[in-house]
């Protein structure tokens, strides 16, 4: 069978097959996926287990031998085979199959591939693993997954995040599920029974450089763009991430737009208006006079240009980010 990574719980619920093959170059997946098998497996009564490297020099009649070996308790055992290339070769693909063909019903094979081609998929002993058991792909979720990823991953640690949170973190860890997982765990002790919000995100990327961030998206509202200028320069001699600036600048023209397009449709901006923005009420006075200078199209064209500068900052545009920022800065003053 081939299953993909989201259903691997419930199959093990049904029953455990006699051999796994996971692959993929995701490695958080990959650990978990073999953690729960391993889980299912010590339920079941699997109490021993053997891990074999099948590098270079590895010799493929250990394979064979350890599945003629009996257990010194006549135990359940796991034989865990680690294939780093994913391919094993011609004796390797051989000892596999046979294995598998033979395995006794006290012996489990879990095997984990690194590296993988899908024309791996065609030899025969990956179709062996299909017919005789699971074979499971795990992939790095494409960027506009990320999100849900990590709303996912909170909820099953018990962390709240706020959506401005759950933002910044896919636009910091983007590609690297295992970093996320690691970052999640340490807010969970940073941030205990509270929702950690964007600015409790900024605060952790750089907490010397938080304030100026902020006075960065002041400055925009006070059109003071030398002032401005010098902030994003500052920022950037600190090393702070374009990433984190990125967000600060998107958020406040998101909520600059949706405010303006209230306006447009001939009604006031309320209290309940900024609160739901999350508008504060020492700001809601410059923003006001903000939205009398500029009209819903120049918001969206701005935040047209944020959109190009995130493709910058991922490596999918060509171009200095930084330097794109500065001209964006004006534009917005302009």
């Amino acid at each position: 069978m081939r299953l993909y990574y989201n259903q691997l719980a419930a199959q093990l619920k049904q029953g455990l097959a006699p051999v796994y093959l996971l692959v993929g170059d995701e490695p958080l997946q990959l650990q978990e996926a073999g953690d729960a098998i391993k889980k299912a497996a010590a339920r079941a009564g699997f109490s021993e287990r053997e891990t074999y490297l099948a590098d270079k020099s590895f010799q493929w009649h250990e394979l064979q031998n350890s599945a003629g070996n009996m257990s010194l308790f006549a135990t359940q055992r796991i034989i865990d085979l680690h294939i780093p290339t994913g391919k094993p070769g011609t004796k390797g693909s051989s000892s596999i199959v046979s294995f598998i063909e033979n395995i006794p019903s006290d012996v489990m094979l879990i095997i984990r591939c690194d590296e993988w081609n899908v024309a791996n998929e065609k030899t025969k002993w990956v179709k062996t693993v299909v017919d005789k058991g699971a074979f499971l792909r795990v992939y790095q979720p494409k960027a506009a997954e990320l999100p849900q990823w990590i709303r996912k991953r909170c909820q099953s640690i018990g962390l709240q995040v706020d959506n401005d949170a759950i933002g910044l973190l896919s636009m910091r860890l983007e590609g690297n599920l295992l970093a996320a997982a690691q970052e999640l765990e340490k807010l969970k002790m940073r941030f205990p029974n509270q929702t950690i919000t964007g600015r409790d995100i900024m605060g952790l990327v750089a907490d010397s450089a938080r304030f100026d961030v902020f006075r960065l998206t002041d400055s925009l509202l006070e059109k003071k763009p030398a002032r401005a200028i010098r902030i994003l320069r500052s920022l950037k001699k600190n090393d702070i991430s374009p990433v984190v600036i990125h967000w600060a600048l998107e958020r406040e023209t998101r909520m600059l737009s949706e405010l303006s397009f209230i306006r447009q449709q001939n009604r006031n901006v309320s209290a309940a208006d900024y609160r739901k923005l999350g508008v504060w009420q020492n700001r809601q006075a410059i923003i006001q006079s903000t939205l009398n200078q500029y009209g819903l199209s120049h918001w969206e064209f701005c935040l047209s240009q944020l959109s190009k500068i995130d493709r910058m900052i991922k490596g999918r545009l060509t171009g200095d980010p930084w330097l794109a920022i500065e001209k964006w800065l004006m534009s917005f003053m302009r």
